[in-house]
């Protein structure tokens, strides 16, 4: 009889400090794959803005692209997709900016040396993943 009983409490004192274990490796895990996919959209993100660049400016020769998932306000704690295209075109600006705007909603388009950059913000996929803190 004793023997059981302590079977019993034995199992019971593993379950109560198994379970604070196993939910922080399940919040662990949870964010890590959703870093995974919030750098996943963010990659989709500006291959789909390079392809539209090629697609709606004949002319433009892509010269450098950057890609950043994580805060990109400094002002809360949340995740977004930045994608950032250095390219040429003969084009002027507005009509440059015309393009853009008929597709993208959040963006920054600047003229420098000659070049366009233009940057697209998008909405992450986990927007409270730790990535934004």
């Amino acid at each position: 009889m004793k023997t059981s009983i302590s079977k019993i409490l034995v199992r019971i004192g593993i379950t109560i400090v198994s379970i604070p274990i196993i939910l922080i490796a399940l919040f662990i895990v949870i964010e890590i794959v959703g870093a995974i996919a919030n750098h996943a959209a963010t990659d989709k993100q500006t291959k789909e803005l390079i392809a539209y660049i090629e697609k709606s400016i004949e002319d433009a020769s892509i010269i450098d692209t950057y890609s950043f998932t994580g805060n990109t306000t400094g002002t809360g704690n949340h995740v977004e997709c930045e994608s950032k295209i250095t390219f040429n075109s003969d084009m002027s600006e507005d009509d440059v900016d015309r393009i853009f705007a008929a597709q993208y909603k959040y963006r920054e388009l600047e003229k420098k040396d000659g070049s366009y950059i233009i940057t697209v913000y998008g909405d992450a996929p986990f927007p409270d993943n730790i990535e934004g803190h």
